[in-house]
């Protein structure tokens, strides 16, 4: 693998070489921050995604096991496939830095690409590249739009590639020179490979295992001892470059198939179960929609036609002493695709492991230019030529995916996330196990996968795994919308109201029984553009008035209204809805009547403080007949034999009186009897006249 370059380029030649490079290189930089603000993740959302949740379930439940979280499968809820070096990286990232995830996730994966540079102009100058030529290589990998698009994706790949290269380099080094040094890194970088993304390692022991052959073939024995042992040499330095990475990755694939067979959803995500779309078949290898399909990528997010054909006429013309390495980064750039048929085919990011590969072939292409008789400008010009079409394409095909800032949210996640809780499961059909409303959402789900909907022994057992966690939520999407015996399934097994909740798009929403009506209430109150509520109600018709509420039933965002109060109220009843209102930097909780409190409070003596008030609109700037007449304020003790004693009771009429229009305080110390409950209330004046009474109880301490 090593070589001589000749006609060196002089000074100014490396001058220019390097103003160029810059230059490719702040464009790489700049294509990898287009977008930056957004959270969601464009291109293959379905897999970053997946190693999306993982870190964001890693980082919440600060789960460091290997069995890790991919909550999107059921109970249990690891289903392993690589090894989480990449997601506990980016978890330790955004830790560190407060990063978000989704920008730890990037600065990781762009990190890892830049680190993979170093390897290939090592691997460079083993193929013979001289000096800065070999930035004229690392330029046509910089250009190549799948390098500047995927480069900061949330995915392994970059992690992977820089391993698998770094390997490459340590394991040729250790061998060719009997190194410790390079031994040690060639196996923490494979092992590093294999773990991460074994399909990438498997790509780059390839050419390791074409060049032990080789170096083994040149170690043949020619006198019979010396030779023999030159070569159990030889053999034992390749085998103990490797050992450690084969173990590893063995192991490692060992112990996710036992993971995953725990699991009803993930038993046929085995290695074995797998094999056959892992590898393809000789049909799915050849097949012409298999190489239709690569053909596509190929010209669409690798290079582009007018950049490949032009290179292949320089290789023709100018590229001779380099033929024979052209010819071996595309033969391997090729193999891969004819290993890994239906991968490479149908998931674009997998290129991201052998496009270096192609890269590399037009980088020693312009080598030849360079090299050749052709006039200097013009040999630049062709240099620049072909970057700016690998440029043009990014710009064409990618930037466009890129720069629209999206929050990542649509109506529906941000739904599902705000009337749900953390803990909280959700069932969806007809997404596959697609992880983007799980991720986004931020919750765990059961993805009921493709064909799996009407399995019902199947649905069964899954449903069956998950008693004990609380399934608040059935998304279906699609012709799954349809499906009775799955919504009967899950009202069966979770209570789950075979009444839909909401629609969005072409999804149903159906909640728990018991989180309609709060759910209802919040949704009913945000007002989302393109969620739609199933009830038709306005916002006066809110499912939460005019009844008794617990408030442990409620969301989160609902028992904000109740922040100010110690302890928080048991149940309400209000007959204008949930609101809060600030008075001078206070919140207080908009009662008007008729409300009521309830807190659940132990025997014993009890000193109670609270702030109570009426709204200058009840009666500023209006006649005095359209003005209130007043708002009672009372505290009753209700005792467990179903009396109630009047332990406070004061009548605001700021119309009449100018000190009622004041923030007033009670202060007073009770004796609760055991089983008792204390109530705060507001009614209508003495004429029971509700009009304008906006009242409010501001901050409530029982102790």
């Amino acid at each position: 693998m090593s070589g001589v370059g000749h006609e060196l380029p002089n000074r100014g030649e490396r001058i220019v070489t390097l103003v160029i490079f810059g230059a490719v290189l702040a464009f790489h930089a700049w294509g990898v921050l287009v977008g930056w603000p957004n959270r969601r993740l464009p291109g293959n959302e379905f897999r970053q995604t997946q190693t999306a949740i993982t870190a964001l379930f890693i980082q919440r439940e600060h789960d460091f096991s290997l069995a890790y979280p991919t909550p999107v499968l059921g109970k249990p809820w690891s289903v392993p496939f690589e090894f989480p070096l990449y997601q506990w990286m980016v978890v330790w990232v955004s830790d560190a830095t407060g990063l978000s995830l989704t920008h730890a996730g990037r600065a990781v994966s762009i990190a890892c690409f830049y680190l993979a540079l170093p390897a290939v102009w090592l691997l460079l100058g083993r193929l013979g590249v001289a000096g800065t030529r070999r930035l004229v290589v690392l330029g046509a990998v910089l250009t190549c739009p799948l390098y500047v698009f995927y480069a900061r994706a949330f995915l392994i790949e970059t992690m992977a590639l820089m391993f698998s290269l770094w390997f490459l380099y340590a394991f040729v080094t250790a061998v060719e020179r009997r190194n410790w040094a390079w031994l040690l890194a060639a196996n923490v970088a494979g092992a590093g490979a294999g773990l991460v993304k074994v399909t990438t390692f498997m790509l780059y022991l390839l050419p390791a295992g074409v060049w032990s052959l080789v170096w083994l073939w040149r170690s043949r024995p020619r006198a019979a001892e010396a030779g023999w042992r030159a070569l159990g040499r030889t053999a034992g330095w390749v085998a103990a470059a490797t050992v450690v990475p084969f173990a590893a990755t063995y192991g490692w694939i060992r112990f996710t198939d036992a993971v995953k067979v725990l699991n009803p959803a993930s038993r046929d995500l085995t290695s074995a179960a797998t094999a056959a779309y892992n590898f393809g078949t000789w049909e799915t290898r050849f097949a012409a929609g298999i190489w239709k399909a690569h053909l596509q990528i190929l010209l669409t997010n690798l290079s582009s036609v007018t950049v490949l054909m032009l290179a292949g006429v320089l290789a023709l013309l100018f590229a001779r002493r380099w033929r024979s390495w052209i010819g071996w980064c595309l033969g391997l750039f090729l193999a891969v695709q004819t290993l890994f048929p239906i991968l490479y085919a149908w998931h674009e990011y997998y290129y991201v492991a052998n496009a270096v590969l192609l890269m590399v072939a037009i980088g020693l292409v312009l080598c030849g230019v360079l090299e050749s008789a052709t006039p200097r400008g013009v040999a630049w010009i062709i240099v620049l030529a072909l970057y700016g079409g690998q440029a043009a394409q990014y710009l064409t095909f990618f930037y466009p995916l890129q720069r629209h800032t999206y929050g990542g949210d649509t109506d529906l996640t941000e739904a599902l996330r705000v009337v749900t809780q953390p803990g909280d499961v959700l069932v969806i059909a007809g997404e596959d196990w697609g992880s983007m409303t799980p991720y986004y959402s931020q919750r765990r789900a059961l993805m009921i996968r493709r064909d799996r909907e009407h399995d019902w022994p199947f649905l069964e057992e899954v449903f069956g795994q998950l008693k004990g966690e609380a399934v608040t939520a059935l998304v279906l999407d699609g012709a799954q919308r349809d499906n009775k015996g799955l919504r009967d399934m899950a009202t069966r097994y979770f209570d789950i109201d075979p009444k839909p909740l909401c629609t969005w798009q072409n999804v149903t929403v159906h909640v728990r029984r018991n989180l309609r009506p709060v759910a209802t209430d919040y949704l009913l109150q945000r007002r989302f553009l393109d969620l739609q509520l199933v009830d038709k109600l306005d916002a006066g018709d809110s499912p939460l008035m005019r009844r008794e509420v617990l408030v442990s039933d409620l969301l989160p965002a609902q028992r904000e209204v109740f922040r100010a109060m110690n302890p928080q109220p048991a149940r309400y009843y209000t007959t204008f809805g949930l609101n809060l209102s600030q008075v001078a930097g206070v919140s207080f909780f908009s009662a008007h009547p008729d409300s009521r409190l309830w807190f659940e409070v132990p025997p014993g003596k009890h000193a109670i403080s609270a702030e109570y008030y009426m709204f200058p609109g009840s009666y500023e700037g209006i006649g005095r007949n359209e003005a209130t007449d007043g708002a009672e304020f009372a505290v009753y003790e209700l005792k467990a034999d179903g009396t109630k004693e009047q332990v406070f009771d004061r009548l605001l009429n700021p119309r009449d009186n100018l000190a009622d229009r004041d923030v007033q305080r009670l202060a007073l110390t009770v004796e609760i009897a055991p089983g008792s409950e204390l109530m705060f209330e507001t009614g209508p004046g003495t004429r029971h006249d509700y009009n304008r009474d906006w009242a409010a109880w501001g901050p409530i301490t029982i102790k």
